[in-house]
């Protein structure tokens, strides 16, 4: 178990700030879903529009992915172990929780799992 851990007050501003990320994705979900239902109502290229159905079936699946990471990021919130790298068990810098604040790792311990 990790040794330090940021204190509620510290974490504050992280919750503000993942929920706000949260609203930003989710928007941009439904933007997306509305996309993708929609019809060009034209007689454009088939696989031109196969191309954007993919493009943002992608994108949907990237955004869907970042929901879930924040919302597992709001629940070590509320469990306390938010900020605490998983790998090393250190305190992840305030820098990067506001620069990636879903993260789960520091800086090293993500550098040594995308090097294996």
């Amino acid at each position: 178990m990790a040794k330090k851990k940021y204190t509620k007050r510290q974490l504050e501003p992280f919750r503000k700030l993942l929920l706000k990320q949260r609203n930003v994705v989710t928007g941009s979900l439904s933007s997306l879903d509305s996309e993708g239902r929609g019809s060009s109502g034209d007689e454009g290229d088939l696989s031109s529009e196969n191309f954007e159905i993919e493009l943002t079936l992608t994108a949907m699946q990237s955004e869907t992915n970042l929901v879930q990471e924040i919302d597992e990021a709001l629940k070590r919130i509320d469990m306390g172990t938010y900020g605490i790298c998983e790998d090393t068990e250190e305190l992840i810098p305030v820098q990067r929780l506001q620069a990636v604040p879903w993260t789960r790792l520091c800086v090293a311990a993500q550098e040594k799992r995308e090097k294996s």
